[in-house]
């Protein structure tokens, strides 16, 4: 299965754009939607009105930001501690999408922490 992600400012990294894709994710980046360095509310409106789920390193924001959208494909969150030791890699993250997959958890509608899905 494959899903539809707009990975957002904090979190486009080519590497993880280009794993994501790998993986067989449609992936849209800021830049290719036109509204790189835009406001969070920008990013949120995007991924809502094309039916991505957005991906992002600014949780709090985001968590924030659901309530003006009740109704969306889903939200992936990223925790860091900027601590090389306990901050998920690319590859964590890509990981963490398939286990949430593999797991048949519906994403719309919720904030999901990828964190709590690093696992082998």
């Amino acid at each position: 299965m494959s899903l539809r992600i707009y990975v957002d400012d904090c979190a486009h990294d080519k590497r993880l754009v280009l794993l994501l894709r790998a993986a067989g994710h449609e992936v849209v980046t800021p830049a290719e939607a036109g509204i790189a360095g835009e406001a969070d509310e920008v990013h949120m409106a995007f991924a809502v009105s094309q039916n991505f789920i957005l991906l992002t390193k600014d949780p709090d924001d985001f968590a924030a930001l659901q309530a003006s959208y009740p109704v969306h494909p889903g939200i992936l969150v990223i925790y860091q501690d900027n601590d090389p030791r306990r901050d998920m890699t690319y590859a964590d993250i890509v990981r963490s999408i398939a286990n949430l997959e593999a797991a048949g958890i519906n994403l719309g509608n919720c904030v999901t922490s990828l964190n709590q899905w690093r696992y082998k």
